[in-house]
């Protein structure tokens, strides 16, 4: 079963209310809407799921249904599909399936004798009140009657379509505060690891993130900058590098990436020009005794036209790496005082620390984790601009400062070698307390959903989706 707080997405679902109203046109208005009502009221009246000694209604799941049901149709019109039949069974399903969970969390709440606290409760009440009226005030002003009793009785009407009520909107905030405070007291039930349970956690995550990070530079760069991973396994070729970035203006590192950018489309060009070259040579090279049987084709260009390409987009090329060089002098020249500044202080023996506190403008850098190790760095990195990676790989010992700085995407580096990185598995002693933490908070969640499935399972729970009715037409 999906274990999942039903909340509610407030905007998305007053926008579809909104959507969804419409004025009714007749001599006697509120007869028809009555009548409205209790064929509506009859069809959420349909038993969707039972379970030992009670049942869940469509009315029951309406509200969770409309809530999860407009934010997955938002998601596919932004692929400019609408949400196909199999996709809204699935949301039919998954709430229907929430209610019975949030049954049971209920009956779980009351055999406990716990309670949310009086602040609690009310900031839950206040918190419906605020959405309901949110709803109100969307559906009243699409409604235009001049009748009052009749435009409320619409608003009413068309609230009710999409399981707005009072009454759902507090069950549905009571049902995430329930969640949430069974949750915890399970969750609180798990009080340590075992040395042995922790060894086999380090086994199995070896063996994973060594399938994971071997062939993806990206997820291990990714990891290692988070403060949430605790990474078992480290990738070759790894070293990891602090820098102090300066930022020159904006419209100065514009044209340096402009001007590189033209660079790197240049060299594409040429060479594509020159496999087109190779292609007509190794074609000229074989035999075409049958050429005579083939279906007449557009004359091919020939290898002087091409050459000709070649030698224009080479002269091209020449004077696009030209003005790059410039742009890149620029660029330097208009931080050149700080840059001065910055190796005058290393040069003498500052700590490279207190330069990137100082004068460094990489929020990275301010951050932890990556503010104590630094970013780990290969050859085959993929996560950073490639100028930044070529400039932290060609330091040559732990140490090394970037004599000359370098430009990137991001602005311009000073970047100092901070240490090698150990291929293969990390020692257990040496990520032993975040391990430890990471695996006890992993025994709790999978004692709760263990605990969450039993008091479902024990409901003895029989569904009947196909008793979920949408409305086909509108009034």
């Amino acid at each position: 079963m999906k274990h999942a707080i039903v909340r509610l997405t407030g905007l998305l679902i007053v926008l579809m209310l909104v959507l969804s109203g419409c004025n009714l046109i007749g001599v006697d208005e509120l007869k028809q809407l009555d009548q409205d009502f209790a064929a509506l009221k009859k069809q959420y009246a349909g038993v969707v799921a039972s379970y030992e000694g009670g049942e869940i209604t469509q009315e029951d799941a309406m509200l969770a249904f409309n809530s999860q049901y407009s934010y997955m149709s938002q998601m596919y019109s932004m692929y400019g599909i609408s949400m196909p039949a199999d996709a809204i069974t699935d949301v039919e399903q998954d709430v229907v399936e929430n209610a019975v969970q949030n049954v049971a969390i209920a009956q779980q709440i009351e055999s406990r004798g716990l309670k949310l606290d009086d602040d609690k409760q009310a900031e839950v009440e206040a918190e419906a009140e605020e959405h309901y009226q949110e709803a109100y005030e969307a559906v009243s002003g699409n409604v235009t009657s001049k009748n009052e009793e009749v435009k409320a009785k619409q608003i009413e009407y068309n609230m009710y379509t999409m399981g707005y009520t009072k009454e759902a909107l507090l069950k549905m905030e009571l049902a995430t505060a329930n969640y949430e405070l069974i949750e915890q007291a399970v969750r609180d039930e798990v009080t340590e690891v075992s040395e042995e349970d922790l060894t086999a956690a380090y086994d199995e995550q070896v063996k994973s993130d060594e399938e994971t990070y071997a062939d993806s530079p990206a997820s291990f760069e990714s990891a290692m900058s988070s403060d949430d991973d605790v990474v078992t396994w480290m990738p070759e070729g790894y070293r990891t590098v602090k820098h102090i970035l300066v930022k020159p203006e904006d419209d100065v590192l514009t044209a340096v990436n402009d001007a590189r950018s033209a660079v790197t489309s240049a060299e594409t060009s040429l060479e594509n020009l020159r496999s087109e070259l190779d292609a007509l040579n190794d074609d000229d090279a074989e035999d075409t005794e049958d050429a005579e049987d083939a279906e007449p084709t557009e004359a091919p260009r020939t290898a002087e036209e091409i050459q000709a390409d070649i030698d224009e987009a080479e002269k091209n090329l020449e004077g696009l790496k030209a003005d790059a060089e410039k742009a890149e002098a620029d660029c330097l020249a208009s931080v050149q005082d700080k840059l001065d500044e910055i190796y005058e202080k290393i040069n003498d023996g500052e700590d490279f620390g207190a330069l990137i506190e100082e004068y460094g403008e990489d929020p990275g850098m301010q951050n932890e984790p990556t503010k104590t190790r630094g970013y780990y760095v290969s050859s085959a990195s993929t996560t950073w601009d490639q100028h930044f990676t070529d400039g932290a790989m060609a330091l040559e010992n732990v140490g090394d400062v970037s004599e000359k700085p370098v430009i990137s995407s991001s602005g311009v580096h000073i970047i100092r070698y901070e240490s090698d990185v150990t291929p293969g598995a990390v020692a257990l002693e040496d990520i032993h307390d975040a391990l430890y933490d990471q695996t006890l908070e992993e025994k709790k969640s999978e004692h709760f959903d263990s605990e969450l499935d039993a008091w479902v399972e024990a409901l003895k729970p029989v569904y009947t989706i196909e008793n979920f009715k949408l409305q086909t037409s509108e009034n």
